[in-house]
C-alpha cells in the first residue's frame, strides 16, 4: 500500500511539475543554466516516467562549431502562393532540403547524427525527405518531414549571409493521416553564437495550410545559423503522430 501511495504521490507531483514547466519555459531555461542547478534538473529529469516528455534542459544545445558551406545560388522560378509575376524570378539562396545532411541535428538533450543509416537507431528523433504523392502533392514537391521523439527537434543549418532583400519561403503542414499538434519555428544562432528566436507557427489537425513568405531584411548583412524547429507541448502518444512537414522550404533572393 505504502509503494501504491509514493507512486501517486509521484505521479501528481509530475504532472505539476510538467504543467508548470510548460507555462514557464523560460524560467525553467534560467534555472537549469546555473551550473549549481544542472545537477538538480538532471536528478528530477531521472525520475520522470519513460512515458514523459524529458525536460527540454537547453533549447539550444551546448552550441558546435558547424562547417561552412559554400552556397551557389541557382537561378529559378519559384511557385508560391505568396509570389506575384514581379517577384517570380529569382534565387534559391538556401535550399533546405538539399543541406540537410549539412545540417547538426538536435533534440534538446543531445545532438544526433545527421542522415542517419535507415537501419540505425532512430528513437532521437530524424528528418527526411517524404514522398508527395503520400499527401496528395504534386509528384516533384520537394518535402522536408521532421519527426521529434519528445519535445523538440532542431536542425542547425551552416552559417549563412543574409542578403538585403532575403525572404524566408515554406508551406507548413502535418501529415494528412496521423494526428498533430506541433509548433514550426525558424531560429538562429547569431555571429556570436548565441540563440535566438525569430518566428514561430502554431498547428494542429484540421488547420490549413500555413503559407510563409517571411522578410528577412532584419538581419541584412549578418552571418547566422538559422534552426528549423519543430515543438511539442504535450506527451507523444505514437511515433506516428505530430509529424510536421516543412514544403519547399528555401530562402529566396529577388533579381535586383
Amino acid at each position: 500500500m505504502a509503494n501504491k501511495e509514493q507512486q501517486e504521490i509521484l505521479k501528481n507531483g509530475v504532472k505539476v511539475w510538467q504543467k508548470w514547466r510548460m507555462e514557464n519555459p523560460n524560467i525553467l531555461l534560467t534555472l537549469c543554466l546555473i551550473p549549481p542547478l544542472l545537477a538538480a534538473c538532471g536528478v528530477f529529469n531521472n525520475i520522470v516516467p519513460s512515458t514523459s516528455i524529458p525536460v527540454e534542459v537547453d533549447p539550444s544545445p551546448t552550441p558546435t562549431a558547424i562547417a561552412t558551406v559554400t552556397l551557389s545560388p541557382t537561378l529559378t522560378s519559384i511557385p508560391s502562393p505568396m509570389s506575384t509575376p514581379s517577384d517570380s524570378l529569382g534565387t534559391v539562396a538556401l535550399d533546405f532540403i538539399a543541406l540537410l545532411c549539412n545540417a547538426d541535428w538536435m533534440n534538446g538533450v543531445q545532438h544526433i547524427t545527421a542522415c542517419p543509416d535507415p537501419t540505425d537507431d532512430q528513437s532521437g528523433g530524424y528528418a527526411t525527405t517524404f514522398n508527395a504523392l503520400s499527401e496528395e502533392l504534386p509528384v516533384n514537391t520537394p518535402i522536408l518531414l521532421m519527426v521529434p521523439n519528445a519535445n523538440a527537434l532542431f536542425l542547425r543549418y551552416p552559417s549563412f549571409k543574409v542578403g538585403a532583400r532575403d525572404r524566408f519561403r515554406t508551406t507548413l503542414r502535418c501529415g494528412i493521416s496521423a494526428p498533430c499538434d506541433v509548433q514550426f519555428a525558424l531560429e538562429y544562432y547569431d555571429t556570436n553564437g548565441q540563440y535566438r528566436g525569430f518566428m514561430e507557427w502554431d498547428y494542429k489537425t484540421g488547420d490549413l495550410p500555413i503559407d510563409v513568405d517571411v522578410d528577412l531584411s532584419a538581419l541584412a548583412g549578418q552571418s547566422v545559423d538559422f534552426v528549423l524547429t519543430l515543438r511539442l507541448f504535450h506527451i507523444i502518444e505514437s511515433p506516428k503522430h505530430d509529424n510536421g512537414l516543412w514544403i519547399a522550404p528555401h530562402i529566396y533572393r529577388p533579381i535586383p
